[in-house]
């Protein structure tokens, strides 16, 4: 048959199979590759965001130390400072910072303390409700768990929360059931219990709203 030894020769011709081989195993490779690349990206964020709780409570706190404390302009700066240290991920498009004053108070004087809610301050378009409580409907805080202060003692909560933007894809975050919108918290105790609210600043107008995404 002439042609049997072409077909015999064809049908021992493995030259290709490693290109096969390596098409088909291409997909699953990358698949692999980019899903490891989106949860160290994921865990990144994470730590990101308690890094920046902590320093915001930590800055916060030390402003209390002069005798004026914390301005509203300085507030401002102090958004835009944790903004940019949040790079490269989006907290002012994606996230929320909401820096809440509390201290230990006694109003009628039965002998009860109070967490009563001195301030609060809010920037970013991740509107999420604030851990301690909105201001503007209670005056009185819980703390994480159930913490009393003392009377007169100030203690300053900051709460970043951020809604994870995926570099490639959300699935893996689905099949794990992993939430891709999350909040960490820091607490530090004022330096000085003069500092109660922020200094008053015409050019900066306080950003004390819960529910807007400027906070203004």
């Amino acid at each position: 048959m002439p042609l049997a030894q072409p077909l015999r020769r064809l049908a021992g011709d493995t030259r290709a199979v490693s290109i096969l081989e390596f098409a088909l195993m291409l997909p699953l490779f990358l698949g692999f590759a980019l899903t490891g690349i989106e949860f160290a990206n994921y865990v990144m964020a994470n730590n990101r965001v308690q890094r920046l709780a902590a320093m915001s409570a930590d800055l916060v706190a030390q402003s209390g130390t002069g005798k004026i404390g914390i301005g509203e302009g300085q507030v401002y700066d102090l958004f835009s400072a944790i903004d940019l240290s949040a790079q490269p991920f989006d907290l002012r498009q994606f996230g929320r910072i909401v820096i809440t004053g509390v201290q230990g108070t006694d109003s009628d004087n039965d002998g009860t303390i109070e967490n009563r809610i001195l301030w609060q301050r809010f920037d970013g378009n991740f509107v999420t409700p604030p851990m301690l409580g909105c201001n503007q409907s209670t005056s009185i805080a819980t703390l994480p768990q159930n913490r009393q202060l003392i009377r007169d003692e100030i203690l300053f909560h900051v709460q970043v929360s951020y809604k994870y933007q995926p570099l490639f894809s959300s699935v893996p975050f689905t099949w794990l059931t992993l939430p891709t919108s999350f909040t960490r918290s820091a607490m530090f105790r004022a330096r000085n219990k003069d500092f109660t609210t922020p200094t008053p600043d015409s050019r900066f107008p306080p950003k004390k709203y819960c529910t807007s995404a400027t906070g203004l």
